[in-house]
């Protein structure tokens, strides 16, 4: 029944490979998995996983989707293989990381994601207790802490350094999960041992394009000691978080460049319904009788409260103008339409009551005394 079983697996691992290679053109070859063992092919599937997710941030939105199904197909047959090897002990449902890692993709902010990456833990990788870790400048900061057994724990924020041989220099080192305690890969922390409430643990790094921007530890205090399924499964979902953080964060970036524009353009159409309604006459500029009986528009009439009447922005678009500059160049200077930079210089020489661009800059030296 065991070889048959393993025959099984042996060609579920076949299909894998070769949709991924042919697919995506990532990942290792199938030709000898056969002859291999379970364990060759469990280290298989975890070079195919690392290869799908460095792909992953390449594909587009459809492409991810059905790349996002075939690596969850990865670890529900590494999964599958690790459970016969191992014995009752040794069982995590893939179905569990399957689904939390689908409740993750459908977090579609950097907060969202944020917020529920502690419990989604916990439910992949059947753990009673998940740390959540932020590092930065060869420092590590405890951020949120999820546990099954109590729920009004205060958490220490103190800053950690990423010590010498410690579980979570190594995995950021690594960029892999690393076992702690009696049968782990390296000793376990005091500290961390307190906050984890068991002296068995599993830190997981959080990776993106840029290194490792977080950690996530595990621990099971009232169950089985941790063990190696456990810290390959957290480290599958660290892995998987990483991937859809950074995708969310671009996604999060994108949207604030949005409301800019979106911003500069309600302004533009809030000043055009401005002109709209405004006042508009039309002069005789040869008429010097016309042109003197507007407020502020004798030559002689050099008050400086004409220049206090300008707004902030017909100060700028007059800074300017009194430079030489365009219209053009005054719409690319302050990101304005041309259209609004004419209206703005319209109101300009109304206000000091020139009659084009060449006297509204004599009336200004006038009045600053630069003449």
């Amino acid at each position: 029944m065991r070889s048959t079983t393993d025959r099984e697996l042996s060609h579920a691992v076949i299909v894998l490979l070769d949709r991924l290679r042919d697919d995506y053109g990532v990942g290792p070859g199938s030709y000898e998995i056969r002859v291999v063992s379970l364990g060759t092919q469990m280290a298989l599937l975890d070079e195919a996983t690392e290869s799908a997710l460095a792909k992953f941030p390449e594909l587009g939105s459809q492409q991810q989707r059905a790349l996002g199904r075939l690596i969850v197909d990865l670890q529900n047959t590494r999964m599958r293989i690790r459970t016969v090897r191992g014995g009752p002990g040794d069982v995590v449902q893939p179905a569990e990381f399957a689904s939390a890692i689908r409740r993750l993709r459908g977090s579609e902010s950097v907060a969202g994601l944020r917020k529920r990456i502690c419990s989604e833990a916990a439910t992949a990788a059947q753990l009673d207790r998940i740390l959540l870790s932020e590092v930065h400048n060869g420092t590590w900061t405890a951020l949120e802490l999820n546990s099954s057994m109590r729920s009004d724990e205060v958490l220490s924020s103190s800053v950690l350094p990423l010590g010498f041989e410690s579980a979570e220099s190594r995995a950021c080192e690594t960029r892999s999960p690393v076992l702690a305690g009696p049968n782990g890969d390296v000793r376990s922390s005091d500290e961390i041992v307190r906050m984890l409430a068991a002296d068995s643990y599993v830190v997981a790094p959080i990776t993106v394009s840029t290194g490792v921007i977080g950690l996530v530890h595990g621990s099971r205090p009232s169950g089985d000691p941790v063990n190696v399924v456990v810290r390959d499964m957290l480290g599958a979902y660290a892995r998987g978080f990483g991937t859809l953080f950074e995708r969310a964060m671009l996604a999060d970036r994108l949207g604030e460049q949005k409301n800019v524009i979106v911003q500069r353009l309600q302004q533009e159409a809030r000043e055009a319904e401005l002109l709209e309604h405004a006042d508009v006459s039309f002069l005789d500029e040869t008429s010097a009788d016309q042109t003197s009986t507007l407020p502020g528009t004798s030559h002689n009439d050099l008050n400086p409260a004409a220049l206090e009447s300008l707004t902030t922005r017909e100060r700028e678009v007059f800074a300017l103008l009194a430079r030489g500059a365009s219209n053009a160049e005054i719409a690319n200077e302050l990101v304005i339409s041309i259209f609004t930079v004419k209206t703005h210089v319209k109101k300009i020489l109304r206000k000091l009551g020139a009659m084009n661009r060449s006297e509204a800059i004599y009336r200004y030296l006038a009045i600053t005394g630069q003449r």
